[in-house]
């Protein structure tokens, strides 16, 4: 008998209890995707209508202008996200994580967190209630300030809609990203804070060459998050500008949403879900090679 075989059986009580979320995995998440992979080598319109035409759908699609545009917009949208990412947050964290008062402390963690329970819906909502056109929050205030030649329909003009989407959710503090790196600060030993005192640190110096390195992990951990967020998400995009104008915003996820559910063109967008699946493979693959984890500090 084998390792393995007498590993099992002696821990086999304990898979049981694993049994039930093998089972949800396979029927909600591989089945589905497996089934999506098979079905993106036929003309399916997700109902009566199944015809396999080998590698059409991907011939098609990377012929796709529109699919290309799409790309470049995600670019942006990820490039933009991680940068954001991977400052702001951080120096939130920081800043937090050194307030001396615990009252204080507390209720700053308590701010920055409370808009995880708020759904993202109603933030994309209040957010194109703010770049609305004439009468939006925006708009209103730069003639209030008068700077009206500096007002836009900024979700509807092709050289706005784009950056006003990334501007959303500005400042870009709080949620899940804030409180991975305060988990990673928090994790450092405190003795190290009284070597980088002793050493004659400043705040600078401690952030670059104690605290950076050693929440290595969680930046490489939010840059995966981030990549992935991005590439995958087009709730905001449909609520601000539904791709337009044009396909200056359209992304990959809603021209797949668009194309699987609005034409029913299930095998097409199968096929754009396997070409971002493959995408987003490589991409962790990528930032796993080349974002290290250290404990090691300069």
């Amino acid at each position: 008998m084998t390792n393995t075989a007498r590993f099992f059986r002696r821990q086999w009580k304990g898979y049981i209890f694993l049994l039930p979320i093998f089972l949800v995995l396979g029927t909600f998440k591989y089945i589905p995707f497996f089934n999506a992979v098979k079905m993106s080598f036929y003309d399916w319109n997700g109902a009566n209508v199944k015809e396999f035409v080998g590698f059409d759908n991907f011939v098609r699609l990377f012929q796709d202008d529109t699919f290309y545009a799409s790309l470049k917009n995600i670019g942006i949208f990820t490039v933009s996200g991680v940068l954001i990412q991977l400052t702001v947050p951080l120096l939130a964290a920081v800043l937090v994580f050194h307030v001396k008062q615990l009252r204080l402390q507390n209720l700053l963690k308590v701010w920055f967190v409370v808009p995880l329970v708020i759904p993202s819906i109603v933030i994309y909502l209040t957010w194109q209630w703010i770049f609305a056109g004439e009468y939006g929050v925006l708009n209103q205030l730069l003639e209030q300030l008068g700077l009206e030649s500096w007002t836009h329909a900024w979700l509807g003009e092709s050289k706005t809609a784009i950056w006003s989407i990334v501007f959303v959710n500005f400042p870009w503090i709080g949620g899940i990203t804030f409180l991975l790196y305060l988990a990673g600060l928090m994790s450092i030993p405190s003795e190290l804070f009284e070597v980088a005192k002793l050493d004659g640190m400043n705040a600078w110096q401690r952030f670059i060459r104690l605290e950076l390195p050693l929440v290595r992990s969680q930046v490489k951990l939010v840059m995966v998050l981030t990549i992935i967020n991005q590439i995958q998400s087009f709730e905001n995009v449909l609520v601000l500008t539904n791709g337009g104008p044009g396909d200056k915003t359209i992304t990959p996820a809603l021209y797949l949403y668009t194309k699987g559910f609005s034409y029913s063109e299930m095998g097409y967008a199968s096929a754009i879900g396997l070409v971002l699946f493959i995408i987003l493979l490589l991409l962790t693959l990528i930032n796993n090679k080349f974002v290290k984890n250290t404990d090691k500090i300069d």
